[in-house]
Parts: structure tokens; sequence; C-alpha cells
């Protein structure tokens, strides 16, 4: 049983949701009790800094990997982010080989758990971050996120996409998990493309959708550096993209990061980028091939604005009409 009660020394959070959950045979659950000083989020302003990382994580590289965890989780938190986000498998690595989950740990037990949750004791935030996950006998492309205390929750891959039907089991789930001072949903790589997962992730009260990825400009094979930096430079200047809309639609902020580069097996987009609930981009990256991470402070005054606007979508649904989107295809 691991007991999560995070509390920040940065008072970004205090006294709010006593978080427990129980990781049981890669089983995990969440409870949430409030306490007599919870914050009142609906009269307080509530305000987080994100970071979103950019990354390459080497094939069968543990070491290497860990270590960009550390160094950039500590430059965030001496920058006062409260929150840092690592992209898909940033731990294990993303390609398309067996050897894909010659990493995979539980949960809550192992090296690449250990490490992170170090960094978050130490650093006292939150961190976020990939990992091949083994759970029910089988490897699942896992995503968790991780405070003082312990695990808060994990987000299993539900749409594997191209050969990862090979190497992971896909999740059957989309929740949301309360951190006290906001609500947030996690969306891993192809999750992101159905506008439904972003639907029921607000319709459950996400505030922030995380968005980690590891999208391949190269499949099994090493793009030439100019080609990638040609392909990141135009999925820059052609921000924002649909996520703007999704993160429009359901009113919610949106954080993206993405692997970069060659990994010793297969080339990643890299990008990093934080969407406002209007869609509009609050901040991305530089179009560098390297290791970078970027921040931005997000204010939920305005969210919960646009929430109780008059052409507010989520105001006015539906569910009656929509059951055709419930049907086996």
């Amino acid at each position: 049983m691991i007991n999560n009660k995070f509390i920040s020394r940065r008072g970004f959070m205090k006294n709010t949701a006593a978080i427990t959950s129980s990781l049981g045979s890669g089983i995990l659950s969440t409870s949430f009790s409030s306490g007599k000083n919870q914050t009142d989020t609906k009269s307080q302003s509530r305000k987080i800094k994100i970071a979103a990382v950019q990354m390459n994580a080497l094939r069968e590289n543990l070491q290497h990997n860990l270590e960009v965890h550390r160094r950039i989780a500590k430059e965030a938190a001496k920058n006062g982010c409260n929150l840092v986000m690592f992209p898909e498998l940033s731990a294990s690595a993303h390609y398309g080989h067996k050897s894909a989950t010659s990493l995979a740990e539980e949960a809550a037990k192992g090296t690449i758990y250990e490490t992170m949750h170090g960094l978050a004791k130490d650093l006292n935030v939150l961190i976020s971050y990939g990992f091949c996950e083994i759970a029910y006998g089988t490897n699942y492309n896992s995503h968790a996120i991780i405070g003082p205390e312990g695990i808060i929750g994990i987000h299993r891959k539900v749409h594997a996409s191209r050969d990862e039907y090979t190497y992971f089991r896909m999740g059957r789930s989309l929740d949301v998990f309360d951190l006290g001072f906001c609500k947030l949903g996690i969306l891993i790589c192809y999750d992101a493309n159905f506008f439904e997962a972003w639907r029921v992730l607000a319709l459950k009260g996400a505030e922030i959708i995380l968005l980690p990825h590891a999208s391949r400009s190269g499949v099994g094979k090493k793009i030439p550096r100019e080609q990638q930096m040609k392909g990141l430079q135009k999925t820059l200047d052609n921000l924002p993209n649909k996520f703007g809309v999704y993160a429009s639609d359901n009113n919610v902020f949106a954080v993206f990061a993405n692997q970069v580069d060659y990994n010793g097996h297969s080339t990643h987009g890299g990008g990093a980028y934080i969407i406002g609930p209007d869609g509009n981009i609050l901040s991305k990256s530089k179009p560098v091939l390297d290791d970078c991470w970027i921040s931005t402070e997000i204010d939920f005054k305005i969210r919960d604005e646009r929430r109780r606007g008059l052409n507010s979508t989520l105001k006015y649904s539906r569910p009656e009409v929509y059951s055709e989107l419930t049907k086996m295809i």
C-alpha cells in the first residue's frame, strides 16, 4: 500500500487531498478523501508551473536515460516548476523490436521507480515519466505521475500504433487523477488522435491533459539531421495543430512532450509545447535536436472562466444522441 499525501513547500498545494493508491500485482486503484483544510479551488486563484521535456531515450541504455531525467528535473525544479513531464517511454526508450521490453519493471518496484520517487521527494515536485510496465504477466506502454510519497496514478496506452501491438498489451481505461490543486488526465501518443478520449477525460473533470509522445519520423532507421531539422521546424511552425482544437473544444490545458533524434534503432520527430484552453500555444520549444525543456505558468482561472462561458460545448452536449460512438465497428 502506498499512501500519497503531497504537500508542497512552494505553497501550490496545501493540505489538499489524501491520495491513497493501491498497487497489487500491477493493479492501480485510487481514492481521495478531503480534509478540513482543503483548498477551495472555486474561490482561490490556482496557478502552477509546468515543464515539458524533449529528450532522446536511448535503446537499452537505462543509465543514460535516467541521468537525463535527473538533470532536467533538477533544472526545472530550480526554475520553480511544480510538475515536470517527460515523453512516452522516456525511461525505457521507444522502438519496434523485441528488446523494447527488456527494461520493463513493475510500477512501484525497481530502478526506474526508485529513481523517480527519489527525485520527486528530493525536489518536492511531481514528475510524469514513461516506462515499460510489467503487470498481469504482460507488458504495457505506461506513463506514471509520481510525487514525494509515491505513485499517484498510471495510464496504460489504450491505442497501440504500428508495431506496438507486437510488444505491448493495450490499456482499457481513461482515468483522471485528482492532484488536489487540479485534476489531470494522460493520453499517450496515438491515444491523443482520438477526440473521444479527450472528451471522456474532460467529462471526468480533467483540467490538464498530458500528451507524452514518441512519434517516429524514421521507423527502424536513422534520418539525416538536416532532414530532421526541417521536419521539426515545419511541425513547430504549423502550431497550433489539431490538438489545439481538441484542447479548446474540451476547455483543457494540454502539454505535449516528444522524443527526438535517433536512439539506436529509430528516429523520433521531437518538439515540446503547451496549449491553453483556448487552443493557442502558450510556449513551445526551439527547433533543436538536443535534450531540452520548456515551461510556462498555468492559471486555472482562464479555464474556469471559459467553462462558465455561453459557448462552452461541454454545457450543451447531447449524449443521448451520440449512441453510435459506443457501438463496436
